[in-house]
């Protein structure tokens, strides 16, 4: 390398250091010229705070809590009304997927009651239809009952009563999430076409016992 491409090297260097040193130099002073002024803002502000007239403060105060109040208020009223159209819109959807349950119920009902027969392909279509919309609409639990009733007799043989109370405890989480209360007892859903339920929870509670 000749000496006149290591002095531009060198001189190249030098300019690139001392571009960077008054770079840091201009950062340095700004910082501190920043740190300065909201320091000089602060010390002022609680200056100026001591005083000012205790009922000047208090207004203030209120002000932001008033503030944060209604801004708090409009988050949460937000939230509540999401949470209830969502529960409408679920509510909605769940009727008309829990309504087909109570048809097949009092269909089966209506027919034994006439001495008729509730044939086996209608029964599987409609057990199907219900089936396709608990899937997509039910709850965990309605879900979780209707898979004991359903499978209760599989591999052994169930009482007529077992099936009538297992099927009034799907009903009973169906009104559950309906928004209906939790003040029925056993056997208070199946007395509205059952006449003989206390028979049936006399023999149930011994077969428990």
């Amino acid at each position: 390398m000749s000496k006149d491409s290591q002095g531009q090297t060198i001189g190249a260097i030098f300019k690139g250091l001392l571009v960077f040193a008054v770079l840091v130099a201009i950062f340095v002073v700004a910082f501190s010229a920043i740190i300065n002024f909201v320091s000089a803002s602060i010390a002022a502000l609680f200056s100026t705070l001591s005083t000012i007239d205790v009922a000047i403060v208090v207004a203030l105060i209120t002000g932001c809590v008033s503030i944060v109040t209604v801004i708090g208020g409009g988050i949460a009223n937000n939230y509540l009304a999401y949470r209830q159209r969502n529960s409408e819109y679920l509510r909605e959807h769940r009727a008309q997927a829990y309504e087909k349950l109570i048809e097949i119920v009092y269909k089966m009902l209506m027919k034994s009651k006439k001495k008729e027969q509730y044939g086996a392909d209608e029964m599987l279509s409609d057990m199907n239809d219900f089936n396709q919309s608990l899937t997509l609409w039910g709850s965990s639990k309605a879900i979780r009952l209707w898979d004991e009733w359903r499978l209760a007799t599989v591999g052994k043989q169930p009482s007529a009563s077992e099936l009538l109370f297992a099927m009034e405890k799907v009903l009973i989480q169906l009104r559950r999430d309906m928004g209906q209360g939790r003040g029925l007892k056993k056997g208070d859903l199946l007395k509205l076409f059952i006449n003989d339920v206390d028979t049936l929870l006399g023999s149930s509670n011994s077969a428990n016992q």
